[in-house]
């Protein structure tokens, strides 16, 4: 009788003690156990708090998270990941390593026995239930002037407060999150991952391979959830507008989770009106304040009478084919998008293949007309036998359809075209400076990549890089018995209409060929422009740097005068086109034993020296620039 008794007051004390813990209490726990990062705990502690006082905002703000983080790690998500290859060990929210097998690209391998519309179905059975919860936990919190402030170590990051926005915000994000997991749960995505990895192993898995494989891919399974779609959608964009007006009210200065951007404040706006736009064509056709031109009925989206399987365009491999989609008003929920709107949008994220039309002949030849994206670059190449290819033309196409006659007058000729806007190219011609005829066969090669082509007989090119568009190129032409050229450009996508001159080289270009000059007066101009440097020459001193590779002007040429008398002499060289021209004064008559008098570079535009002469004696004369860009120039001798 005593045992009893005793037992009976131990069970009172310990229920009297639990009941005395309040619902602040259990919230104190539970951060404690936050702290801790420890998820669990602090979820359950929550969720005791609700028991006692459903109405704690705090308490419910706390849960509507936690109840979030654990789904990992209870049953059914636990399994699910097991089931789809992740590890057990390593499933630490605050410190995850649990990853799924790869390969040695990173690429997942496929758990066996694992289809992929179990994932959607894990949503909609077990997340969608949870997200659900928080969202009706939050909608208790009706007190505008809520706010809560997490440590870093309840964050793992940083401290910050949360207010009411905050939590209207997330809200928003949950209730978006619903209406993703009931619209994908109406979407037959059912195939085996086993058989995706096998196509990827084998290098085929593309989009078109995949659309094949599985006919029914992207058909309605189920069209019961697009009703709860739909009021999600609209709960969504109420929770935005209410949390978007919270935070732009706040004073300025103040952070906290969700903070107001002056900078993206006009993007935001623009979501803002197009989020009402598409609430409101729930109800009617709406234009949208963003695009006067077009016409939005979102209410078609979740009437169930048009699948995604019926909008998707053409693919080959994983490129899409221009002019394929099937329908503009994606099911009537859009109006007033040209193909070409649609094409250069979707081009951000998928490689668009331009396709040919039926080519017709007429009297001027071959007529062809092709799909293609407005402001991209394309090359057309021509072909015989499908084997040896040439390019024939190359354009910027200015609508979604181009056209192209081909005058050649072949029996037979094969066509392909490339779009070519993603790397830098160059077109143009290469002429003569001095006639203006073109120069067949000349090179033109790209410095950063090392492509090259060669002139056609009309002098034109078409040189295709491998260089990155928008970016930088240096073009280097040479031509046998003219002077190379360089420049350098900076392109986004072709650079056309290029006008390239070359000239033949001075005859003075080489020391075997020098300018023979008499006389004590003596004045002559010439141009270095297509002047070059000449195996063997001296170095100019004013332009070798000690330590590193020797360099020259590059624009040498070359003069010899012999001295009629002795005497002082002016040498100078001027010119209007170069800055700081080379004077360079030698003895001796070979390249390779040039004795230096002088070597200087000038003052701005010119340079002179006065020269002891001796009667009798040759004095060979280099001409240069020190920046090696050339052009007219004088030399004169005076006494």
């Amino acid at each position: 009788m005593k045992t009893r008794i005793l037992i009976s007051l131990i069970a009172g004390l310990i229920c009297g003690s639990a009941s005395a813990q309040t619902a602040d209490d259990w919230v104190s726990q539970g951060r404690s156990y936050l702290s801790a990062h420890d998820i669990a705990d602090a979820n359950a502690s929550f969720a005791q708090a609700l028991s006692l006082d459903p109405g704690h905002e705090t308490a419910n703000a706390f849960y509507a998270i936690t109840r979030l983080l654990v789904l990992p790690n209870q049953p059914a998500g636990s399994n699910f990941l097991t089931h789809i290859g992740y590890p057990v060990t390593g499933r630490d929210i605050y410190d995850w390593t649990s990853i799924a097998p790869r390969d040695a690209k990173r690429i997942p391998y496929a758990p066996s026995g694992v289809n992929a519309n179990e994932f959607p179905a894990q949503l909609r059975t077990n997340v969608l239930y949870s997200i659900s919860g928080a969202i009706g936990n939050l909608s208790v919190i009706t007190d505008t002037s809520f706010s809560v402030s997490l440590t870093s170590s309840e964050t793992a990051s940083t401290d910050v407060t949360v207010d009411y926005g905050d939590l209207e915000m997330i809200q928003a994000g949950l209730y978006a999150s619903e209406y993703f997991i009931y619209t994908l749960n109406t979407q037959n995505i059912a195939a085996q991952l086993t058989d995706i990895r096998a196509l990827y192993d084998g290098g085929i898995l593309t989009a078109s391979q995949v659309l094949s494989d599985y006919p029914q891919m992207f058909t309605f399974s189920s069209t019961n959830d697009l009703q709860a779609a739909r009021a999600a959608f609209t709960n969504a964009v109420n929770c935005y507008m209410m949390a978007s007006a919270f935070i732009r009210a706040r004073p300025d200065g103040e952070i906290r989770l969700f903070n107001y951007d002056k900078v993206t404040a006009t993007n935001e706006s623009k979501f803002r009106s197009t989020l009402t736009d598409l609430e409101n064509s729930l109800s009617s056709p709406q234009v949208l304040s963003i695009n006067t031109n077009v016409t939005v009925n979102f209410a078609k989206s979740f009437n169930g009478t048009t699948t995604g399987r019926s909008l998707l365009p053409k693919f080959s491999g994983n490129a899409m084919e221009l002019g394929s989609l099937p329908d503009l008003t994606f099911g009537g929920v859009m109006g007033g998008l040209t193909r070409g709107q649609v094409e250069n949008y979707l081009s951000t994220y998928l490689t668009m293949l331009p396709v040919f039309s039926m080519p017709s002949r007429s009297a001027n030849g071959a007529s062809l007309a092709f799909n293609s994206l407005s402001g991209h670059d394309y090359l057309l190449e021509a072909s015989t036998n499908l084997v040896n290819w040439q390019l024939v033309t190359n354009f910027t196409s200015t609508n979604s359809v181009s056209t192209w006659v081909d005058s050649q007058g072949l029996p037979k000729r094969f066509y392909r075209l490339q779009d070519d806007t993603k790397y830098i190219a160059f077109s143009g011609v290469v002429l003569d400076q001095s006639t203006g005829l073109p120069i067949p066969g000349a090179q033109v090669q790209s410095s950063y990549d090392g492509i090259t082509v060669h002139a056609d007989s009309n002098g034109q090119f078409i040189l295709v890089t491998t260089v990155r568009s928008p970016g930088y190129d240096d073009l280097e032409i040479s031509a046998s018995g003219y002077a190379g050229f360089n420049n350098f450009y900076y392109a986004n996508g072709l650079v056309s209409g290029l006008q390239i001159f070359l000239s033949p080289p001075p005859p003075n270009d080489n020391f075997a060929n020098r300018t023979i000059l008499t006389g004590q007066n003596v004045s002559v101009s010439g141009n270095n422009s297509a002047a070059s440097v000449e195996s063997g020459e001296p170095f100019d001193r004013y332009v070798y740097v000690p330590g590193f590779e020797p360099s020259y002007g590059n624009k040498s040429v070359w003069f010899s005068w012999t001295a009629p008398t002795t005497g002082s002499y002016v040498i100078s060289d001027s010119s209007n086109d170069f800055f700081e021209p080379i004077l360079a004064i030698y003895t001796g008559s070979q390249l390779a034993n040039l004795s230096t008098v002088t070597d200087i570079f000038g003052s701005y535009f010119s340079e002179s020296y006065h020269l002891s002469a001796v009667a009798g004696t040759t004095y060979q004369i280099e001409v240069d620039d020190y920046y090696g860009q050339g052009g007219a120039y004088t030399i004169t001798i005076a006494p």
